[in-house]
């Protein structure tokens, strides 16, 4: 069992300040992972923890983060290192052993290869069965391993997709096309553009990985 505790993640991607804002209110200890830090101070958030090489936070985006806590924990790495800002503040966040840990801050930038990593991060071993979920106030990620429940609106997409290897066994009730016990292969894109019929869904895999991609408001293609 956790600790009952809500972890944000801020990463150093496009981030929607009144969004973050939402989620500062309600998280019980933020990390951010370097210029991460600096949303969280525009957004009039603090960081506990503040993760990374300092190459997207500059001198006095550091101070302001320090003046709005003095008490903020630094963790410097080298540039060459063997893992990204975003796994080095997921693993930050896991050290509390966490019920939900939420990233923003996960989608867009600069770099289309960090945005990729971003998402496969949620496969990793030390959290894929835990509650992670990357968030912007448009759409959700997670990765399912065993039952979920999604919440929206009836039309929201959404997209389920194999990682890793096959997903198989998964049923599914409250989605437009049901799933009754079909399997799922990586490559194929036949769980793409699947939709909530109603305010919510719920999700069961047998065996696998399973990435869902949740779009508020969303048309099919």
């Amino acid at each position: 069992m956790g600790s009952g505790l809500t972890v944000l993640v801020v990463l150093n991607g496009d981030i929607d300040s009144a969004f973050l804002a939402q989620q500062l209110a309600t998280a019980d200890r933020v990390v951010a992972a370097d210029g991460g830090a600096a949303a969280v101070t525009a957004a009039g958030g603090v960081c506990d923890v503040i993760v990374g090489d300092g190459d997207s936070l500059d001198e006095s985006e550091f101070t302001q983060a320090r003046a709005a806590n003095p008490d903020v924990e630094i963790r410097r790495f080298p540039t060459a290192k063997d893992a990204t800002d975003a796994e080095l503040a997921l693993r930050t966040a896991l050290e509390v052993d966490p019920d939900h840990i939420v990233v923003v801050g996960a989608f867009g930038g600069a770099r289309l290869d960090h945005e990729l990593a971003n998402v496969m991060l949620l496969a990793n071993p030390r959290w894929r069965d835990r509650d992670v979920v990357l968030a912007d106030g448009r759409r959700e990620v997670r990765l399912v391993t065993g039952r979920i429940e999604i919440h929206g609106r009836a039309g929201d997409i959404v997209t389920l997709l194999a990682v890793g290897g096959p997903v198989g066994n998964v049923h599914s009730n409250g989605l437009r096309y049901e799933l009754a016990g079909h399997g799922l292969e990586v490559g194929t894109s036949l769980g793409a553009s699947n939709e909530l019929t109603g305010s919510s869904a719920t999700l069961e895999v047998g065996s696998g990985m399973l990435l869902i991609v949740h779009e508020y408001g969303s048309g099919a293609d």
